[in-house]
C-alpha cells in the first residue's frame, strides 16, 4: 500500500480523483476545441490559414515538448505545488487568449496556456500513484483515460457551439471559472508536499535538448505531407530532430541527475509496454483523423451526422476505461491488454472491408469494437507501466507515457496521411494541388483500403508485444 494513502482517504479520495480527471478533460479539451473555430478566427484577425494554424501547433508542441521536464520538477519540488501552479498558468493563460488582440498575441499566449495543461497532464498518473490505494488504482487509471476521451470528444461540437452563438474569445474565457473552481479546490484536498519531495536538481540542459528534439520531431510529422517530406524545410527539421536526439542520449548519460533514465529502456518489458502506448495512439489517432472522410465522401454522410458516428469509439472508450482499470487490479494488466489487442484487430479488419454501399449498422459496430480495444488497452497499460516507477520518478514516468502518447496521436495522422497519399499515386493519380472532392473514387477506395490495413498489421503488433509482456504477480492481499 502507498504510504501516503492513508492520509487521502474516503470522499478525499474522490475529491482528488475529481481534481486528477478535471486537469485531464481540460487539457484534451483545449487541444481539440480552437480546430473547428480557426476559419473564425482567420477571418476576424484577417490573416491567412498557415499562420492561423499556428494557434493549434503552438499548444501541442510547448505540451508535448515540456511534459517531461515538468514531470520531472513535480518529482523535485512536489505535485501539489506543479498541479496548482499548472492550473494557474493555464487559467491565466486561457483569459489573456481571449482577451487577445492580434493573432501572434493569441499564438503566444496558447504558448502559455500549453505550458499549464503540460504541468497538469505530467502528473496525473503520478497523483493517482502517490494519493490513492494500489487496490484502486486500475479504475482511476480507468477514469482519467475516459476525462481525456471526453475532453477529445467534447472539443469539436463545444467549441462550434460556443463560435457559433457567442464568439471565438469563449472558447477560452470558458475556463477561466473552471481554473479558479480547481484551484480553489486543490488547496482544500490535496496532501501537503512531504519532506520527500525536494530531493535532486534538474538537468536543465537535458530539458533544453529534449524540448528541441520533441518539437522538431512533433513539427516534421505534422508539416510533412504539407510542405512536403524532400523540401529543404523538412529537410533541415530533420537533421535537426536527429541532431537532438542524439545529442539528448549523449547529455543523460554523462549527467549525475539525468531528466530520463535510459537504463529503464534495457528492460524490454518496459520497452515494449511504452511501445503499446505509442502504438495504441498512432492507430486510433490516425483511423479518426481518416474516418470523417470515408463517412463524408465515400458514404455522402453531412458533417453534422459524420461527427455524431464518430462519437461512437469514444462513447465506448468510457464505458470500457473504468472496467479495464478495475479488471487489470484483479486479473493484471496483460490479458486485458492483449484482449484489447485483438478486438481492436478484429476492428480494423471490419474497416478493410467497407466500402459505398456498407450498411451503417456495420459501420457503427466496427467503431464500437475500436472504441472498446482501445479503451481496454490504455488504462491497464497505464496501470502496467505506473507499476514499474521507482520511489520519486512517478511524475516523469506519468509524464514519459503521455509523450510517448501525443508523439504516437501525431504519428497516427502523418503515418496514415501519407499512405493514403502514396497508395493514391501509386494508381496514377497526381496528388499534387488535389482535394478530397476531386479524387477519383476508385483511387480513394484503395487509399482507405490501404490505411485500415496498416491499421490491422499495427493491431497485430499491439497484440505479439502485449502478449510478450511480464506482470509482477501481487500478493494475496493486493499489496
Amino acid at each position: 500500500m502507498n504510504p501516503a494513502s492513508h492520509s487521502t482517504k474516503g470522499s478525499r479520495q474522490g475529491l482528488i480523483l475529481l481534481l486528477i480527471s478535471l486537469a485531464s478533460f481540460m487539457g484534451a479539451l483545449d487541444a481539440t476545441i480552437v480546430n473547428i473555430s480557426l476559419p473564425t478566427m482567420s477571418k476576424y484577425f484577417q490573416t491567412d490559414v498557415a499562420t492561423v494554424s499556428w494557434v493549434a501547433m503552438a499548444y501541442l508542441l510547448v505540451l508535448s515538448g515540456t511534459l517531461i521536464t515538468f514531470g520531472r520538477v513535480a518529482d523535485i519540488h512536489g505535485y501539489k505545488k506543479i498541479y496548482l501552479s499548472g492550473f494557474a498558468v493555464f487559467t491565466i493563460g486561457s483569459l489573456l487568449c481571449g482577451l487577445s488582440a492580434t493573432i501572434f498575441l493569441l499564438i503566444g499566449f496558447r504558448v502559455l496556456q500549453g505550458a499549464g495543461a503540460a504541468m497538469l497532464q505530467a502528473i496525473g498518473g503520478a497523483m493517482i500513484v502517490r494519493y490513492l490505494p494500489e487496490k484502486n488504482r486500475g479504475i482511476a487509471f480507468g477514469i482519467l483515460t475516459t476525462s481525456a476521451a471526453v475532453g477529445l470528444a467534447a472539443g469539436t461540437p463545444l467549441g462550434g457551439f460556443l463560435s457559433q452563438f457567442y464568439s471565438w474569445h469563449w472558447i477560452f474565457f470558458i475556463n477561466v471559472p473552471v481554473g479558479i473552481m480547481a484551484i480553489i479546490l486543490g488547496i482544500a484536498v490535496l496532501p501537503g508536499d512531504t519532506k520527500e519531495f525536494g530531493r535532486g536538481k534538474l538537468d536543465i540542459a537535458g530539458a533544453g535538448i529534449l524540448l528541441i528534439a520533441l518539437v522538431s520531431l512533433i513539427f516534421l510529422l505534422n508539416m510533412g505531407n504539407n510542405i512536403g517530406w524532400l523540401s529543404w524545410g523538412m529537410l533541415v527539421a530533420i537533421i535537426i530532430s536527429v541532431a537532438a536526439w542524439a545529442g539528448l542520449i549523449f547529455s543523460e548519460k554523462r549527467t549525475q541527475s539525468p531528466l530520463i533514465d535510459l537504463s529503464l529502456f534495457r528492460n524490454k518489458n518496459f520497452t515494449m509496454a511504452v511501445t503499446v502506448a505509442l502504438l495504441v495512439l498512432l492507430v486510433g489517432q490516425g483511423s479518426w483523423y481518416v474516418f470523417p472522410f470515408y463517412l463524408e465522401l465515400g458514404k455522402g454522410f453531412a458533417a453534422n451526422i459524420a461527427g455524431l458516428i464518430l462519437l461512437v469509439p469514444t462513447i465506448f472508450m468510457m464505458i470500457c476505461g473504468p472496467l479495464a482499470g478495475f479488471f487489470s487490479d484483479r486479473i493484471g494488466a496483460r490479458p486485458i491488454c492483449a484482449l484489447g489487442s485483438a478486438i481492436l484487430i478484429a476492428a480494423f479488419a471490419m474497416f478493410a472491408l467497407m466500402g459505398a454501399k456498407t450498411e451503417l449498422y456495420y459501420i457503427i459496430i466496427a467503431l464500437a469494437l475500436e472504441g472498446i480495444g482501445i479503451g481496454l488497452i490504455m488504462p491497464a497499460n497505464f496501470n502496467l507501466i505506473m507499476g514499474m516507477s521507482a520511489k520519486g520518478s512517478e511524475g516523469v514516468m506519468n509524464s514519459l507515457v503521455t509523450t510517448m502518447r501525443n508523439v504516437g496521436a501525431v504519428m497516427g495522422i502523418a503515418f496514415f496521411t501519407f499512405i493514403f497519399l502514396s497508395v493514391i499515386a501509386s494508381q496514377g493519380v497526381s496528388v499534387a494541388g488535389v482535394t478530397a472532392h476531386s479524387l477519383p473514387p476508385k483511387a480513394f477506395a484503395y487509399g482507405l483500403h490501404a490505411v485500415f490495413f496498416f491499421g490491422t498489421v499495427v493491431g497485430g503488433a499491439l497484440l505479439v508485444l502485449n502478449l510478450a509482456l511480464r506482470q509482477k504477480k501481487k500478493a494475496p492481499d493486493g499489496k
